[in-house]
């Protein structure tokens, strides 16, 4: 048994103190080391950097501890039991890591528990203790963890191993907290921060999601789950767990749920509990294959990303859809802004999203201004992907088979050895009895355009391009509009702003004279025609700079989904999952 004590040592200075004991180390010097990173956020974070200081001790004899490098440490040799005592600064108010203050604790047993080399697989048990002043009175600890005792102030859990210890984030807060069962699986959301919502409809709705999933799956890999929800002023995330979620939200999208119809804000937080729920089959289970022994000292690659977030980004929104939380009409216009967002950015042409999958680490997770002009994201591009995977499969098998049945397929077969690259391709295959060699390698191990007009067409939706009016990226930048004057941040590839010289971080000053803002900057461009020169007073590194650009408008971007009266049968089978 590795044991655990973990205490907020110092609220305003966010530090935790965290104690570690273990019985029979290593006679020649125990070695312990901390996660360089947290599976399905990937980037090596190097969390051991918020360690402050560290010693060790067996029985009452300290003991010399000493760093090995960035993640390991090993004391001198010792017979006896180890403890270690630590400090682990927190104030990162995110999913991945820890963060402590008079709001609240919370932490991802990644960043926080050294663990010990040589008993990764001992069963772990943690005490968690709570501040002691009467300010906290009112918090409570929500985890997925397994609770052993509770008492006031401090409660202890376990954990069959050190994963499934660093797998189940906690919190530890005034919490808002309600309950609801689907399919004899317990379920719950336990939510921080200030807000105001319909507890109701927001359980109900929930509900909803969570019955297709599993009914989706036909099985639950879970007795219970947990939400973990925190609510501030506009954040926005979540992280995926085998059996709960880390999420963040704005105020304004959870309160969503107070409102008449489903608001798009509303809608966007319920495809975030949508998502991180779907990923309990779909990458916490059924995983690549190179996921089932990670090593946590360094990167992990794959080429699959594009089909765990992908495909998980292409169901969370279309089960709302199915689980008849949106309307057609409202689930289009969603699915539509991803189509846009992939349009307008001209990275799909420079990578593949194998490429994309396999460069997570460098660059999905470090962009930079470039970004949009030298990446695909495998999770927008991949949703499309899928979509036009799945219209293919219902077309070859004239609509006896989608998307739906090969995840399924997968499901049942692929729990224990996992996803090779090419497993997705056989699986649909099979399922389809046709070759799809020619449409894996165009439109995921190439750059080819996916096909998505001749999709919506087979499902008797209109899909067409505009130029929306007053954009910016019409001319092929973007800005900073809360400075004062707009700082450009991206220029577009291949578009009159790079053609003619703009650069990320030029102050904007002047349009042919006439001062502008961040506000009035696009209607400004957008009351001149294609061929005009238009003058641009810029300071570039503080010093003025006159541009001349030739205005020439970006390629139409702006997506729009319409459904018609054609292939009235097929649409209702893409939008019920019935075949």
């Amino acid at each position: 048994m590795i044991s655990y004590q973990i205490s907020p040592k110092n609220i305003n200075a966010h530090i935790f103190e965290v104690q570690l004991k273990i019985e029979n180390p290593n006679p020649l010097g125990q070695v312990f080391s901390l996660p360089n990173w947290i599976p399905g956020s990937y980037l090596v974070r190097d969390f051991s950097k918020h360690i402050i200081s560290i010693k060790a001790h067996s029985g009452k004899q300290n003991i010399a501890i000493k760093k090995l490098d960035k993640n390991h440490w090993i004391t001198q040799p010792c017979e006896k039991n180890i403890t270690l005592i630590y400090e682990v600064y927190a104030f990162d108010l995110s999913v991945r890591c820890a963060y402590l203050s008079n709001q609240r604790a919370f932490f991802n047993g990644s960043s926080v528990f050294l663990y010990a080399i040589g008993f990764e697989d001992e069963p772990c048990e943690v005490g968690i203790n709570y501040p002691t002043d009467l300010e906290f009175a009112k918090w409570s600890c929500a985890t997925a963890l397994t609770l052993k005792s509770k008492r006031r102030g401090a409660e202890v859990y376990s954990a069959k191993n050190y994963q499934d210890l660093i797998d189940s984030p906690v919190e530890i807060a005034e919490l808002s907290c309600f309950k609801f069962e689907v399919n004899s699986a317990a379920h719950s959301m336990a939510i921080s921060g200030k807000h105001d919502t319909d507890i109701k409809r927001l359980k109900a709705d929930l509900k909803r999601i969570c019955q297709h999933h599993i009914d989706f799956f036909g099985d639950v890999p879970f007795d219970n789950y947990l939400f973990l929800t925190l609510v501030t002023n506009k954040e926005y995330g979540g992280l995926e767990h085998k059996k709960s979620s880390s999420l963040i939200c704005g105020r304004s999208e959870i309160a969503g749920a107070k409102n008449v119809g489903v608001s798009r804000e509303y809608s966007r937080f319920l495809a975030l509990c949508s998502h991180e729920y779907f990923h309990a089959w779909w990458v916490k289970t059924i995983k690549p294959a190179s996921f089932h022994q990670l090593n946590m000292n360094h990167e992990n690659y794959t080429e699959q990303l594009w089909i765990f977030e992908g495909f998980t980004s292409y169901y969370d929104e279309l089960a709302l859809l199915r689980a008849g939380i949106l309307s057609a009409e409202q689930y289009l216009t969603l699915f539509a802004q991803t189509i846009s967002k992939v349009q307008n950015e001209s990275g799909r042409f420079k990578q593949s999203l194998a490429e994309s999958s396999f460069d997570a680490w460098t660059k999905f997770y470090q962009q930079d201004e470039n970004a949009q002009n030298a990446i695909v994201s495998y999770y927008t591009k991949g949703s499309l992907l899928a979509f036009v995977l799945d219209i293919e499969i219902r077309s070859r098998t004239k609509n006896t088979q989608s998307l739906d049945a090969a995840l399924r397929q997968v499901w049942q077969n692929y729990q224990h050895s996992g996803l090779e690259n090419d497993t997705m391709q056989k699986v649909v295959e099979y399922i389809t009895q046709s070759d799809f060699s020619d449409f894996f390698d165009k439109y995921l191990y190439g750059t080819d355009d996916l096909p998505l007009q001749k999709s919506f067409d087979y499902i008797g939706i209109k899909c067409e391009f505009i130029r929306k009016k007053d954009q910016l990226s019409n001319f092929g930048f973007a800005i900073d509009k809360t400075q004062k004057p707009p700082v450009v941040t991206h220029i577009f590839a291949n578009s009159c702003a790079q053609n003619f010289g703009l650069y990320v971080k030029d102050k904007i000053i002047k349009i042919n004279g006439a001062k502008i803002d961040g506000k009035n900057l696009a209607k400004e461009l957008s009351a001149y025609n294609e061929g005009d020169i238009v003058k641009v007073e810029i300071r570039r590194d503080e010093l003025p700079v006159e541009l001349k650009i030739k205005i020439k408008f970006s390629p139409k971007s702006h997506c729009i989904l319409t459904p018609t009266q054609k292939n009235i049968s097929r649409q209702k089978q893409w939008f019920t999952g019935e075949l």
